[in-house]
């Protein structure tokens, strides 16, 4: 047994990763745009606060309507991947994340199991993370696509920016909230609450019924690429 167990190393590991990759990303991309004015010293501020506050931290130093487009994009990737499990935060949760990709790793290397510390992943492991993935694409852009109809004069990318944050609780904005109708604000309730409980948790909690079935139908295998 380890005293640390592989939960909290994964969701420490990519956290770090994913502070790292932001500043850097961040530092390259604003240089010349939101951190400009500022000495060194404020720009790796600037740039690390930047990549924290993307996954659920809620405040923001720089302006966000001179974000570069490029940024942008980055931060609809912090803000989809989130927080860690257990935590207050919304997203998909940065184990999901670590899981999916160690599990395209692992079909690329040939391998039938997903190893990582001496230790195999359970199986139940990687299908929650999978299913998790696909919903939170499933109310994103069912999100999106009703916003589109009833604020669409906002612009795709904003929406999209604004709908993402929802999602993972961040608390970013693109001043698009607050000039959303009625019902476009009602759709970023929704999507907050469905970001922060997590749609699986909900599916499961209203449709799980508790059998164990005593039986396995013949194996067959799905044609995938």
């Amino acid at each position: 047994p380890n005293i640390i167990n592989i939960n909290t190393r994964i969701a420490v590991i990519t956290t770090v990763f994913l502070l790292l990759a932001g500043f850097a990303f961040f530092m390259v991309s604003e240089y010349h745009h939101s951190l400009e004015g500022l000495s060194l010293r404020g720009k790796i501020a600037g740039a690390f606060f930047g990549s924290a506050t993307a996954r659920t931290a809620g405040f923001n130093s720089v302006d966000m309507m001179m974000l570069a487009p490029a940024s942008i994009l980055f931060y609809y990737f912090l803000m989809w991947v989130g927080a860690s499990p257990a935590s207050t935060g919304g997203g998909i949760k940065t184990t999901t994340f670590a899981l999916a990709l160690m599990n395209v790793i692992s079909i690329a290397k040939g391998k039938d199991r997903i190893e990582i510390f001496r230790r195999e992943v359970a199986n139940e492991s990687v299908r929650r993370a999978f299913a998790v993935i696909f919903l939170s694409f499933l109310v994103i852009a069912v999100s999106v696509l009703i916003l589109m109809i009833t604020d669409g004069e906002s612009g795709l990318s904003r929406i999209i920016f604004e709908v993402i944050s929802a999602y993972g609780t961040v608390g970013l904005s693109l001043n698009v909230t607050m000039g959303l109708s009625i019902s476009g604000k009602w759709v970023l309730i929704v999507t907050m609450f469905l970001g922060r409980v997590g749609t699986l948790t909900l599916l499961v909690g209203l449709f799980r019924k508790l059998r164990s079935l005593q039986y396995h139908y013949p194996t067959e295998s799905i044609m995938i690429n």
